[in-house]
């Protein structure tokens, strides 16, 4: 259910599927992308106070509001998806925050069309590597080990009540305070047996994610900051620090006591964060036109 003080959803169609997303503010466009097993929702907290800017806080293909195909999870079709948003909105450049995969595609499509990017806010990144230490690495396998089992745990529904042990499972020591696992709009996300089968699908593509692992941005590409919940323990955060250096962010932060989730752990940090950041990338930008 939408809550009464939330934007009103929009609908984006791109090849007969309905792309959802929340639509508020004025400004510099700015497109927000949450990770895989929740929706848009997750930036409730911090779209509120990033003014100057007018945000899209996408529903990624097959979770949320959007169209939930029986295929079609893969980081490629995440990053066209976004790229095809981004023409018929007009939006490049456009400013680009995302969490995990929401990360993995902001990133994945800057490395296709840097002119398009003015700056990124990189949270908790999903790569091979990152995930390849979490709690939910055993699960990588399962296509492999055991095939037969797909179908069928695609169509298992966990429920809002089990959905609630999931949500709690990304969270830290400061969501587990704010009790973020009990948030009805992130635990009524388990309740669709085709929510199950877009996350395995999901996992299923995760060994493509490695070329985020590889990639190294030339001195001219898109500014970049990162943030990692120190308590994270879906992509944890000595992974992380491998690929921060790696991608060499003009920022960087680290958050103690957030896991997976600090837009919700700690939202009024992010949100300065994301607003400072971006808003100096964008200084930088009009004092070099």
């Amino acid at each position: 259910m939408q809550r009464s003080d939330e934007p009103a959803m929009k609908t984006f169609e791109h090849r007969g599927l309905a792309i959802r997303y929340a639509h508020s503010g004025a400004g510099a466009p700015l497109v927000m992308l949450h990770n895989g097993g929740t929706s848009h929702a997750i930036w409730a907290d911090v779209t509120p106070q990033l003014e100057g800017f007018e945000i899209f806080a996408l529903d990624l293909l097959g979770f949320g509001a959007s169209s939930k195909p029986d295929r079609g999870y893969e980081l490629e079709n995440h990053v066209a998806i976004l790229g095809a948003f981004v023409d018929a909105l007009g939006l490049a450049p456009v400013y680009l925050v995302g969490n995990c995969m929401g990360s993995a595609t902001s990133l994945a499509f800057a490395m296709s069309r840097p002119r398009d990017v003015r700056a990124m806010v990189l949270i908790n990144t999903l790569t091979a590597s990152t995930f390849a230490t979490g709690i939910y690495a055993p699960m990588l396998g399962l296509p492999r080990r055991a095939p037969a089992l797909l179908p069928l745990l695609s169509r298992v529904a966990l429920g809002a009540r089990l959905g609630k042990y999931g949500v709690r499972s990304q969270l830290g020591r400061r969501g587990l305070e704010r009790r973020i696992h009990e948030r009805r709009e992130l635990c009524a996300c388990y309740a669709e047996g085709s929510q199950s089968r877009a996350l395995l699908a999901v996992l299923t593509d995760i060994p493509s994610y490695a070329v985020l692992d590889r990639f190294e941005p030339p001195p001219d590409f898109p500014p970049i900051c990162t943030i990692w919940g120190l308590e994270n323990r879906v992509l944890p955060a000595e992974r992380g620090r491998r690929l921060v250096e790696t991608l060499r962010p003009a920022r960087q932060a680290w958050l103690e006591g957030c896991g997976h989730l600090p837009m919700l752990e700690q939202p009024d940090r992010v949100a300065t964060i994301v607003r400072e950041f971006l808003g100096s990338a964008g200084e930088h930008e009009r004092r070099c036109a």
